[in-house]
């Protein structure tokens, strides 16, 4: 089959406001790329249910919610919705692939792809499917530490069903290496198998900066011309360890630091730990379709992370040739390389490096130059999304069992 005989299903659990800040940021691309080749793709997520979809998921949800061992456990009850939003998005797509003749399904996450497996199974059909997992590691633990509460049988019965999923399905894609070497070691596979693919998100369309993008983009954004601005991507949730960051920006004593956090959630509990630190008015929050004013404009990116997969912020400050410092974990070191400053996340090697960043005009010269170079290298959308295709065709050719 050639490449314009394909059609494609791309599958999120994501809204609309979603798909412009979350995953959308590095899918939407590719989509457009395939769309571009011939291939017929389409992006389908939660905001594609029908009203009598929807409908059905909210009598459903009512029903579970009062069973005995899940009303009153917000832990449990966050768990169940969570399954049945994902379920029933994985099994509308697996339909739809059936009914509109759609030769592959590519879900993005476990859950989805189970779902999928499910609506595929039920009725005969060549459609191929896949999947790319975007935690570090197995899906039940990134979302573990994403705050989605689940005890130790809960957990090992998740990893389970993720491991019968991941072998049924004809590809499995996770951005790094680093990532599918956590995954086979979290559901105890023996080594990393053949239809298991490293393939990285794709270099951000984001130009470097220089004197001219700098001025106007802190004219833009109302930033003094003697503020040092520390720049942070990010959902506003504990694995991001914004609050670490913002002790470190108070301890690490710059004058005029100013701390730019970028990304959805309430900001309430930062702001107060601002204000206890003694930046009150100096830690700004926003939520933005596009980071390229923030990253021309600002000084120093950081990211204190405790765990990343990939991290495409990082990667966008890179692009943009800006010094920047990130925690050393999960497929970060992968993804930087050189490029970037690697400083472990506590408080005081924070602060230590953004101080010596700060201090230290040559230093932050030559932290850029690295950046840009490594941002340089890196593939750009039409080379990952080559890669996508071969997969693709790799998978109506061969089965992996």
């Amino acid at each position: 089959m050639t490449g314009t005989n394909m059609r494609v299903l791309m599958v999120t659990r994501e809204t609309a406001p979603d798909k412009r800040y979350g995953l959308g940021r590095s899918l939407t691309p590719m989509v457009e790329e395939l769309q571009a080749r011939g291939i017929d793709t389409r992006y389908y997520c939660q905001d594609d249910l029908t009203p009598a979809q929807l409908q059905w998921r909210d009598a459903l949800w009512q029903r579970i919610s009062k069973w005995r061992g899940l009303r009153g456990r917000a832990d449990r009850l966050a768990l169940a919705r969570a399954w049945i939003e994902r379920l029933q998005v994985g099994t509308a797509a697996g339909r739809i692939a059936i009914a509109e003749g759609y030769t592959h399904v590519h879900a993005h996450d476990p859950w989805l792809a189970a779902g999928v497996s499910h609506a595929l199974s039920k009725q005969a059909n060549s459609v191929r499917w896949g999947l790319t997992e975007h935690g570090f590691g197995s899906y039940s633990v990134a979302t573990q530490l994403d705050g989605l509460d689940q005890g130790p049988l809960t957990q090992w019965l998740l990893r389970r069903i993720e491991k019968k999923v991941l072998a049924r399905a004809d590809w499995i894609i996770a951005p790094t290496k680093a990532c599918l070497t956590e995954l086979a070691r979290e559901l105890r596979v023996g080594g990393i198998p053949r239809h298991w693919h490293e393939v990285p998100h794709a270099k951000p369309a984001i130009a470097p900066r220089d004197d001219a993008s700098r001025l106007a983009s802190r004219d833009r954004l109302n930033w003094a011309p003697d503020e040092l601005v520390v720049v942070s991507v990010g959902r506003l949730v504990p694995l991001k360890c914004f609050d670490r960051l913002i002790a470190a920006c108070a301890k690490a004593s710059v004058a005029h630091i100013r701390l730019a956090i970028l990304g959805g959630g309430d900001p309430a509990e930062l702001q107060a730990v601002a204000a206890q630190n003694g930046l009150a008015g100096r830690v700004e929050f926003a939520f933005v379709d596009d980071v390229t004013p923030y990253l021309h404009g600002a000084d120093i990116y950081v990211s204190a992370s405790s765990t990343e997969s990939f991290g495409l912020a990082n990667l966008e400050a890179l692009c943009a040739g800006l010094p920047s410092i990130c925690s050393p974990v999960g497929g970060v070191p992968e993804v930087v390389g050189d490029g970037a400053w690697l400083v472990p996340n506590d408080i005081a090697s924070l602060a230590k490096a953004i101080a010596s960043l700060a201090g230290d005009a040559a230093l932050r010269h030559d932290s850029a130059h690295r950046a840009l170079a490594r941002a340089a290298s890196w593939p750009t959308v039409q080379d990952i999304t080559q890669r996508y295709v071969d997969i693709y065709q790799a998978a109506l050719r061969n089965t992996h069992g």
